[in-house]
C-alpha cells in the first residue's frame, strides 16, 4: 500500500511541477488537482508547500496538521492515518512538497471482510462435500455400484458376485 501511495504521490508532484516553476504558482490548477485527488478516496488531505515550508494550497478534510497528527496526543485516530510527503523536484532542487494523508483503517477493515468472506466460502464448500456425501450414500444404499472393480484398486482382480449369486448363496 505504502508503496503505491508513494508511486501517486510521485505522479501528483510530476503534474504540479510546471505550475510550481513560476515566481507565483498557479493555486487555481494545483488546488483542481488536489480536489481530484481528494474526492471520494481513500486520501483524506492533500496539501502543497512551497521550498520555504509555506503552505500554498490544500484540498480535502480541513483538520489541522498537529490534530491530524496527534502531536498534542489528543487523538487515537491518527493511527490510522499515514503521511507521505513527496518533494516536488525542479532543475535546481525542490521546488515545494506535497503532503498526502491516507486512511489506512478503512483498508484494515476491508481486509477483515475480505477474510470473513474467504471462511465463510471453505465452510460452505465443506459443507456442500459432506451434504453429497449423504445423499449419495443414501440414495444409492440400495444399489449395487461396481466400484470395487476400478482399475486403480488394487482389489480390481477379484470378481464381484452380482446380486443373484449372493441371494441364492443365502
Amino acid at each position: 500500500l505504502e508503496e503505491l501511495a508513494r508511486t501517486l504521490a510521485r505522479q501528483v508532484t510530476l503534474n504540479i511541477a510546471p505550475l510550481m516553476r513560476s515566481e507565483t504558482p498557479d493555486e487555481n490548477r494545483i488546488n483542481a488537482v488536489l480536489r481530484q485527488l481528494t474526492q471520494e478516496s481513500r486520501i483524506l488531505d492533500a496539501g502543497v508547500y512551497d521550498e520555504q515550508g509555506d503552505l500554498i494550497t490544500r484540498a480535502g478534510e480541513s483538520v489541522n496538521v498537529r490534530d491530524r497528527l496527534a502531536l498534542d496526543g489528543k487523538k487515537a485516530g491518527s493511527y490510522f492515518n499515514q503521511q507521505i510527503v513527496e518533494p516536488i523536484q525542479g532543475k535546481n532542487g525542490p521546488l515545494g512538497y506535497l503532503r498526502l494523508t491516507l486512511d489506512t483503517h478503512t483498508l484494515a477493515t476491508e481486509a477483515k471482510q475480505v477474510d470473513n468472506t474467504t471462511n465463510i466460502l471453505r465452510l460452505m464448500l465443506l459443507l456442500s462435500l459432506a451434504i453429497g456425501v449423504v445423499l449419495t450414500r443414501t440414495l444409492l444404499q440400495g444399489k449395487r455400484t461396481r466400484w470395487q472393480q476400478s482399475p486403480f484398486l488394487l482389489t480390481a482382480s477379484k470378481p464381484v458376485p452380482e446380486e443373484e449369486e449372493r441371494e441364492e448363496k443365502e
